[in-house]
């Protein structure tokens, strides 16, 4: 019986961690602190890298929308409409861990 080996392991998962970090980052410094929680943000990983979109990019290879994120929701279902700064690596790492899940299914096929 073969095991299936991940696409990701935990230093590719780090350096996506990153990326989309870097994303969230900019995401939020040109567009504000409302931008992220909006309906139908999201974090895409496709064969370019990592980026924010409202679903144009057809066919990622994961995507996850950011208010389905937990700690997105906790803000959202709290009243709040803007994220604090200091949410997004919280947020990057939740999403890291959404799009890896998304990435090694597609290895396990």
């Amino acid at each position: 019986m073969a095991h299936s080996v991940p696409l990701l392991g935990n230093a590719e998962k780090g350096e996506l961690e990153r990326l989309i970090l870097s994303r969230l980052t900019e995401h939020y410094a040109k567009n504000g602190p409302a931008a992220l929680l909006e309906e139908g943000v999201r974090v895409i990983v496709n064969v370019e890298g990592v980026a924010i979109d409202r679903g144009e990019t057809r066919d990622p290879l994961a995507a996850v929308e950011v208010r389905s994120l937990f700690t997105a929701l906790c803000y959202i279902t709290g009243g709040t409409i803007s994220l604090p700064p200091d949410s997004l690596g919280t947020l990057a790492t939740e999403a890291t861990s959404a799009a890896a899940q998304q990435i090694n299914r597609i290895a396990a096929g």
